[in-house]
């Protein structure tokens, strides 16, 4: 099988399990009765495990296919057992330490994918590979968020039993898809030696930068959740709407990102789409009528989809400037999933104060502030021919 085919295969089925497993599960923990703060934390914990396990474990790991698969494993195991956990008396308390160990091992694979890809694709082949991943993406979450939305609504007599099954088909696709990336790992034994590590070595203020915008991103994501499902009382069918409206418009946007990112650059392409998602996020809270809240989550998805995109670009071309690889990897998925930790905290925090369109409203002020205020400019940014120099330097 060709490297693209079973990139791309991989990238069909994680998306296979983004639709069955995730994409309702903020529905689900609503409705199994969490509390606000609750459905905060569920937002936070999980970033907050992958940060952890960037900072101390993942660095650490050699990059084989042993390692990949290990992680993979335990990555099922904790699917499994936050699909089962669901039919206890009190779930959530199980289902988000079980998500905790999944965030811990998807660092794992999720650090180690980009270093494998490194070693057999090349980095001008990058902005194609993501953005074809992120078209496949698009195209199984716009069909498969209404199937399997309507058929949790029409098997709502089986809750929660309706959302174990669908998660259990989530467990499934990434378990094929963990093994089509595994034989690109090299087959090679290294020891593993734990020590202390020092994180955040391989940062540049770009990258905090990038990070404070994530934590914004990732301080709205509850309160959609809250919003959507406590105060407005949305169904599962209603929320695949937003999904297959985000997927059309960023299926549109995929082509002239990639074109953009080419002309423009990337991080250029990246600020105008976090300038629309804060721009879409103001509003929030006032609007409850159905038609315009499409609207407003199909831009945002689009340009959610656009930012992945320019994301993982930098990551891939930043990574050429750092002799040490492994560690760059681990120190930008920690700063972003850092962000993503602190985020979903102070949404929760900023509910005890602010009613929900208060929360919406500052969010929004204050992300436009770090975009505009804090951007860090080209030479004190580490520039990728710069931080070239410097690492031939080094050599």
């Amino acid at each position: 099988m060709k490297i693209s085919t079973r990139i791309y295969l991989d990238a069909a089925l994680q998306n296979v399990k983004s639709v069955a497993f995730f994409t309702f599960l903020p529905v689900l923990i609503a409705r199994l009765g969490a509390s606000d703060f609750q459905i905060a934390l569920s937002n936070s914990l999980p970033p907050l495990f992958c940060a952890l396990s960037l900072a101390f474990l993942t660095r650490q790991l050699p990059v084989t296919r042993g390692v990949y698969l290990t992680s993979g494993y335990v990555r099922q195991f904790a699917f499994l057992s936050m699909a089962v956990s669901v039919m206890l008396p009190n779930p959530i308390p199980v289902l988000l330490f079980f998500w905790g160990l999944n965030a811990v091992s998807v660092m794992i694979t999720g650090a180690q994918q980009p270093a494998i890809l490194r070693r057999v694709v090349p980095q001008e082949d990058f902005p194609k590979l993501f953005s074809n991943n992120k078209l496949i993406g698009i195209v199984i979450l716009v069909v498969g968020s209404y199937g399997i939305g309507y058929a949790l609504d029409a098997t709502q007599q089986f809750f929660p039993k309706n959302y174990a099954i669908s998660m259990l088909i989530g467990c499934l696709a990434t378990f094929t898809g963990m093994n089509l990336i595994a034989t690109l790992a090299p087959h090679e034994k290294k020891p593993i030696r734990l020590h202390m590590v020092r994180p955040f070595q391989e940062c540049n203020r770009k990258l905090w930068w990038m990070a404070m915008n994530n934590m914004g991103i990732a301080m709205v994501a509850p309160l959609f959740t809250i919003y959507h499902v406590k105060k407005l009382g949305l169904s599962n069918t209603d929320i695949a709407f937003f999904v297959i409206a985000s997927g059309i418009l960023s299926a549109i946007l995929m082509p002239l990102t990639r074109r953009a990112i080419e002309r423009f650059g990337t991080m250029r392409v990246y600020a105008i789409a976090l300038v629309g998602m804060a721009l879409v996020v103001l509003p929030y809270g006032k609007v409850s009528h159905y038609a315009v809240l499409v609207i407003l989550q199909a831009i945002l998805g689009g340009c959610a989809a656009v930012t992945e995109v320019a994301t993982n670009s930098v990551m891939m071309e930043e990574a050429q400037a750092h002799k040490k690889e492994m560690d760059f990897f681990s120190d930008f998925q920690l700063l972003m999933n850092g962000g993503n930790a602190v985020g979903g905290l102070l949404s929760g925090l900023l509910l005890t104060f602010l009613p929900i369109w208060g929360c919406f409203l500052a969010i929004a002020l204050v992300r436009l502030a770090v975009l505009f205020l804090l951007k860090p400019g080209p030479e004190r940014a580490g520039g990728l021919k710069e931080g070239q120099r410097m690492l031939s330097q080094r050599v």
